[in-house]
C-alpha cells in the first residue's frame, strides 16, 4: 500500500478576494496541483473542495491517497483593511516627515495638519472624532526654536480634546513631542523618534515602530488571526534572494493597499506599504480627480462619465467586470497603482557615497490586476513604470502562494518548499530589457539574440518604442546590444551583452524615456498607449 500523500493547502485571503492552491509532493518534490481564487468572505471550504475535484478529474487514483482533504494542513496568510492615523505637528515640514513615516508603512492616514497653517477648528473636528484610534504627533528632537511655540499650544488643543471624549485614542509621541507627556494624563502612550528629516524606503527607528504598530492594530480586530500577509511577503522576498543569491524586487497591488519590497541575499533593502498605491482608492468614489489618475492609463474609448463610474465600481466590488473591456480597466488601474508605488521609492545612498542601486534581478508581480491579461501586457504595465535602465527577468505570482509560504516561521522550511514550488508558483513573463540612450537616426542600435541551442536572430531597434521578441519559456539566451552612440543601461558602451530569460511575455525591449513622457492631450496619450498595448491584447477590436 502507498504511503499517504504529504499534501497541504495554501490560502492567502485578501481584503477583495481568496485565494487557495493545493500542494502536494509528486515525484520527490512539491508541486501547485490546482489553484483558484474567489471573492472574500465567501465560504472557503467550497473553493478547496472544488480544487480537489479539479485534481479528481485530471488523476482519480492521485486523490485516492488523500480523501481526507478538510484535514490537509493549512499555510495561511491574510491582508486586512488597513488601520487609520490622524498625524499632527507643530509646523507643515514636521507633519510632512512624519506623514511619510506613516503612510510608507501600511497606516491610512486620515488627516494631517499642522498649528502653524492655523487650523484649529479641524484639529478640534477630527480629534473628537469617534473613529479615532490612533494620534501621531511628533517634532525635531530637541524641538527647533520655531517648533516650541506651535507645538505647546498643538498639545494643550489635543490635552483638552481627549479630556471631553470617554475613550481614549493610543497617542505617538515622536521627536521632541515626548518632552510634553505629562501635558496628556491617562492617555495611552508611546514613544518613538523623531521622523527622518531625507525619507526613504530603508529601515528607520520610526518607521520600523510604525509598521509595527500598524501590524498590531490590524491582528487587534481579528483575534487568533493567521499571519499579516505583508510581513509574509516581506519574509518570503527575502528568503527568495538568499536562495536564488540574486536582488529579488516584488510588488503586490492589493484593492485595500499596495506593496513594494527589494531585498538581496543579504536581507531587505527597501520596504514600503501604501494606502494610496491601493488598485483602486476609495478615495476614487468621491473625487474624480483620483477617478481620472486612474483613466490617464485606460485605451477604452466611452464618455468620461461612464468610466468614472467603472472605476469607482472597482473600488467597490473589484471582483466584477474582469473580462473584456474590463480586464484592460482593471490593468490600467494596476498601472496606476505602480506609479503611485514608484512615488517615493527613494533607497539610500551606500556606506561609501556612491549612489544607490536600484536594480533587481527578478521582479515578481502580484494581485488580481494581473491575472486577468495576457503575460506581454503584463509586462508592459510594469516597465511602464516601474522604470529604470537594465535588464530584469519578470515572473507572476499567479497563484499567490508566496505570502502564505512567507508565513512559516522557519527560515529552513520556507527555503526548502520555495525550493520545491518555485517552477510552479512564480509564471515566466520572460525578460525586459530598458535600453537608453538610443536615438533615431542614420545609425540606429541593433539587438542580436542567441539562445542556448544555437539559434541566433537579430533586429534592428526603433528609438522611443516597444519591440516584442519571441523567446519561450525554458530559454536562456545572450542579448547582445550594439550602437554607435555609446550609451546603453545606463552605461557607456558600444556593444553590452546580458542573459535574459524566456518565457510567456517573451523578451521585452523598450527604449522610451526614462522617466515615460506622454502627451497631456487625453486622445493623444490614449492613441499613444493604445499602439503600444494593442499588438500584445489578442482579440482586441479595431
Amino acid at each position: 500500500m502507498n504511503p499517504p500523500l504529504p499534501a497541504a493547502f495554501t490560502i492567502d485571503r485578501g481584503t477583495a478576494s481568496t485565494s487557495a492552491a493545493l500542494v502536494a509532493h509528486l515525484d520527490g518534490r512539491a508541486r501547485i496541483l490546482a489553484a483558484g481564487a474567489q471573492p472574500a468572505g465567501a465560504p472557503l471550504e467550497p473553493l478547496l473542495a472544488s480544487l480537489v475535484e479539479d485534481v479528481r478529474s485530471v488523476s482519480a487514483e492521485l486523490l485516492e491517497r488523500m480523501e481526507d482533504w478538510p484535514a490537509l494542513e493549512r499555510l495561511e496568510s491574510a491582508t486586512r483593511p488597513p488601520p487609520s492615523i490622524l498625524i499632527l505637528g507643530p509646523t507643515e515640514a514636521a507633519v510632512s516627515a512624519l506623514a511619510w513615516a506613516a503612510a510608507s508603512t501600511g497606516w491610512r492616514v486620515s488627516g494631517r495638519h499642522a498649528v502653524e497653517a492655523s487650523e484649529v477648528v479641524a484639529i478640534n473636528g477630527e480629534l473628537l472624532d469617534p473613529d479615532l484610534e490612533t494620534l501621531l504627533i511628533g517634532a525635531a528632537d530637541p524641538p527647533t526654536v520655531g517648533e516650541r511655540g506651535p507645538l505647546a499650544d498643538l498639545l494643550a488643543m489635543v490635552s483638552a480634546a481627549l479630556a471631553r471624549r470617554t475613550d481614549r485614542p493610543e497617542v505617538v509621541l515622536a521627536g521632541g513631542a515626548v518632552e510634553a507627556v505629562e501635558r496628556l494624563p491617562g492617555a495611552s502612550m508611546i514613544f518613538a523618534p523623531a521622523a527622518s528629516s531625507r525619507p526613504d524606503v530603508a529601515g528607520h527607528p520610526l518607521r520600523d515602530l510604525l509598521a509595527g504598530l500598524a501590524a498590531a492594530r490590524t491582528d487587534a480586530r481579528d483575534p487568533g488571526a493567521v499571519p499579516d500577509g505583508r510581513l509574509a511577503l516581506a519574509r518570503v522576498t527575502a528568503s527568495l534572494a538568499a536562495l536564488l543569491d540574486r536582488r529579488v524586487e516584488l510588488v503586490d497591488v492589493g484593492a485595500s493597499a499596495s506593496t513594494r519590497i527589494l531585498a538581496d541575499p543579504h536581507g531587505i533593502i527597501g520596504q514600503v506599504v501604501r494606502v494610496d498605491a491601493a488598485l483602486a482608492p476609495r478615495e476614487a468614489i468621491g473625487d474624480d480627480a483620483i477617478a481620472d489618475r486612474v483613466l490617464a492609463w485606460s485605451t477604452i474609448r466611452a464618455d468620461p462619465a461612464t468610466l468614472r463610474d467603472r472605476v469607482r465600481n472597482l473600488v467597490i466590488a473589484p471582483w466584477r467586470d474582469a473580462a473584456g473591456d474590463g480586464a484592460r480597466l482593471r490593468l490600467a488601474a494596476g498601472r496606476a497603482a505602480l506609479l503611485r508605488l514608484d512615488d517615493g521609492w527613494r533607497l539610500p545612498a551606500s556606506a561609501d557615497g556612491r549612489p544607490a542601486d536600484y536594480t533587481a534581478d527578478l521582479l515578481i508581480v502580484s494581485g488580481g490586476a494581473f491575472a486577468v491579461a495576457p503575460a506581454p501586457a503584463v509586462s508592459l504595465a510594469l516597465v511602464d513604470t516601474l522604470r529604470r535602465p537594465g535588464a530584469m527577468a519578470l515572473a507572476h505570482d499567479h497563484a499567490r502562494v508566496l505570502a502564505p509560504i512567507g508565513a512559516l516561521a522557519d527560515e529552513e522550511d520556507r527555503r526548502r518548499l520555495l525550493t520545491d514550488l518555485l517552477e510552479d508558483a512564480l509564471a515566466p513573463l520572460g525578460s525586459a530589457i530598458l535600453a537608453t540612450g538610443l536615438r533615431s537616426g542614420r545609425h540606429r542600435g541593433s539587438l542580436r539574440l542567441t539562445t542556448t541551442d544555437g539559434a541566433s536572430d537579430q533586429v534592428e531597434l526603433v528609438a522611443g518604442g516597444v519591440q516584442l521578441l519571441d523567446l519561450p519559456p525554458g530559454l536562456v539566451a545572450t542579448a547582445e546590444l550594439t550602437t554607435r552612440d555609446g550609451a546603453w543601461l545606463g552605461v557607456r558602451s558600444h556593444r553590452l551583452a546580458v542573459d535574459v530569460a524566456g518565457g510567456l511575455g517573451g523578451l521585452l525591449v523598450d527604449t522610451r524615456e526614462i522617466p515615460l513622457r506622454l502627451p497631456d492631450r487625453p486622445e493623444r496619450r490614449r492613441d499613444l498607449l493604445d499602439a503600444w498595448q494593442r499588438p500584445l491584447w489578442s482579440g482586441i477590436e479595431p
